[in-house]
């Protein structure tokens, strides 16, 4: 009788086991999906601060200032280029996002009519008012001031957020060493060393994913706006900023910039549209096809299929922000199973 109590005690642990670790997941995904907002500011904030932390120890390995004198540099250095830079366009580019702002609602109507002349067009243009004042007459102007609101609520939210990532991120930037540190004593003796390591290679991995993003949005950007300029389209600067912003988002972001774009060449000619769709779709395709994988070779690789299918899943759980940060999740997270999945339990278990 005591025999067989005995052997049933190690499958009664591993029930037990399995249990808790199938309900420590499921807690892990509910405490995520209620407290997205914040696991993504803590993420954004280590971002920033591994930009922040290898610019310091650039300088300093280059300089022989003391890590704190690097940091204190980088910060001022990244306010001056960021002032100067905004002092330098931001006459340009406030001039062309006015003019822009003015001249979509413009090339939208025309575009409605374009389509309205078909009859496919009027069945799929009724029900959206005719003219702007339309929106603001009856029951819906409540519905608009609401929506402005929101907007205005949202946009001082994403300043907020922003400023949290910053501080955050510099926080953690100036004293790297003790928040690993009180990171890795969560483990035991043994394992800590191990911990660091994958801890290390997470930092590489963020860093060159930030350089090789870097490279590809400027490269876009600039590309962008002498396109647009040489083939004689309004707002090249800023259309071309907007491409490299948006470039940050791999796979989405070049199908929403190349949509304003083309609704500015609209006016002027239906062919200048499409020679707008084929600059950008050249120029991504150059992105995509010689220069992303001179990148990755160089940086840091995230299968493509495997980074749209995280873009698509963190976008339904959490939304832009998701999509924004699904390629660095992604990039460490293939770093942290590798290491200790793949490597520790598979094949080490050969």
């Amino acid at each position: 009788m005591a025999g067989s109590e005995e052997k049933q005690r190690p499958y009664a642990r591993k029930v037990a086991v399995f249990w808790f670790v199938g309900l420590l997941v499921a807690a892990l995904f509910i405490l995520v999906g209620y407290a997205a907002q914040f696991f993504f500011l803590v993420f954004g904030g280590i971002l920033f601060a591994v930009v922040i932390n290898a610019l310091s120890c650039f300088v300093s390995h280059k300089t022989s200032l003391s890590y704190s004198l690097s940091m204190t540099l980088v910060a001022v250095l990244i306010l001056l280029l960021v002032g100067t830079t905004g002092w330098l366009l931001a006459p340009t580019v406030s001039r062309q996002a006015n003019q822009l702002s003015q001249s979509l609602p413009q090339s939208f109507d025309r575009l409605k009519t374009s389509i309205a002349s078909t009859d496919w067009g009027q069945s799929l243009l009724e029900g959206i008012p005719q003219q702007p004042s339309d929106l603001f007459s009856g029951s819906s102007s409540k519905g608009v001031l609401s929506q402005l609101t929101g907007i205005v609520s949202s946009t001082l939210g994403a300043l907020v957020n922003v400023l949290i990532v910053i501080i955050t991120g510099l926080y953690l930037a100036s004293s790297p060493t003790v928040y690993r540190d009180g990171f890795v004593r969560l483990f035991t003796p043994s394992f800590r060393n191990h911990i660091r390591e994958v801890m290390d290679k997470c930092y590489e991995t963020i860093k060159n994913w930030f350089i090789s993003r870097s490279i590809s949005m400027v490269v876009v950007g600039v590309a962008t706006s002498v396109g647009l300029a040489i083939m004689g389209v309004p707002f090249a600067i800023i259309l071309g900023i907007l491409a490299g912003v948006l470039n940050f988002i791999p796979n989405l972001g070049p199908y929403l910039a190349v949509a304003p774009a083309m609704l500015v060449a609209f006016p002027q000619s239906m062919s200048l549209s499409l020679y707008v769709f084929a600059l950008y779709m050249g120029i991504q395709s150059l992105e995509g096809y010689i220069l992303t994988p001179l990148l990755d070779k160089r940086f840091v690789s995230v299968p493509p299929a495997l980074l749209l299918f995280g873009q698509v899943l963190l976008g339904f759980l959490v939304g832009l922000v998701g999509v924004l940060f699904a390629s660095p999740i992604i990039a460490v997270l293939l770093i942290i199973v590798d290491e200790l999945y793949v490597k520790d339990r598979l094949e080490h278990t050969k």
